[in-house]
């Protein structure tokens, strides 16, 4: 069944949007009733959609890391087949909430170059960073690319199952679906810092929390910003396809080496 949203109420004194739980406006302060309502998983839709959807996230980033089914990419694969298709039919499910935020709104050309160079540079100092970190506490240098190596074109493989895929389906996840339902229920500001650190909890690594907290915030920012994913998209490619050809070019792997 669709969810429909209902319409959120607004302070009589500045209005700005409130929601239902508040008993004073966030903005101006003023005193809304005593009568807010408690919302809880039990007798709020919203936020047990999104307890549901981040568990289903969760169990399958659980079952691939501590299971080794998934060493290989043929059955990762299939993982990344059902992890989208989780996320596209929520997000069909909330299809009214969700169109606003697949346009490309407020696109500029200068904010895009500005996402793609900063998201180049944090992945460069984020890669350099861990590897150090890596190769200091754990005596070892992880390689993105050597699980790929089997495979034709392994490049183009590495890049759509590191880059793409996590860019399109990870951000319609978080920053669509999961964004939309927290901010139904939460002010938006912190649906950023909340979707931040959900997101950053999901990928299982306790050490690059240090970097994943801030990422998915900005992501977050971004989204709320501009009312669009795509930027968060963009950065997030960007951001993945920089490690990548970092990795190559440890490896010796790039055309000019």
């Amino acid at each position: 069944m669709k969810e429909q949203y209902t319409t959120i109420p607004v302070c009589e004194e500045c209005d700005t949007r409130v929601k239902d739980y508040h008993r004073f406006c966030p903005n101006c302060g003023a005193f809304l009733g005593a009568e807010a309502e408690t919302v809880n998983i039990f007798n709020n839709r919203y936020l047990r959609s999104a307890f549901f959807f981040y568990a289903l996230y969760l169990a399958i980033c659980l079952l691939v890391k501590y299971t080794s089914w998934f060493d290989n990419y043929d059955r990762l694969f299939w993982i990344e087949i059902t992890v989208a298709l989780i996320t596209v039919w929520f997000a069909w499910r909330n299809k009214e909430t969700i169109q606003p935020v697949l346009k490309f709104n407020h696109f500029t050309w200068g904010i895009l170059l500005g996402v793609i160079a900063l998201s180049a540079l944090f992945s460069w100092l984020v890669n350099i960073s861990m590897s150090e970190l890596n190769v200091s506490l754990f005596n070892r240098d992880i390689s993105i690319y050597s699980g790929y190596k089997i495979y034709m074109a392994p490049v183009v493989v590495m890049v759509y199952s590191v880059a793409l895929v996590p860019a399109l389906f990870e951000e319609l996840a978080f920053r669509g679906v999961l964004y939309n339902y927290l901010a139904s229920i939460l002010d938006e500001r912190l649906v950023v810092m909340v979707s931040g650190f959900i997101f950053a909890a999901m990928h299982l690594s306790p050490i690059s929390l240090v970097w994943l907290i801030p990422f998915g915030i900005l992501l977050g920012f971004l989204r709320m910003k501009y009312n669009t994913i795509w930027y968060g998209v963009v950065f997030h490619f960007i951001f993945n396809f920089t490690a990548c050809m970092m990795d190559l070019y440890r490896d010796g792997q790039l055309w000019w080496q």
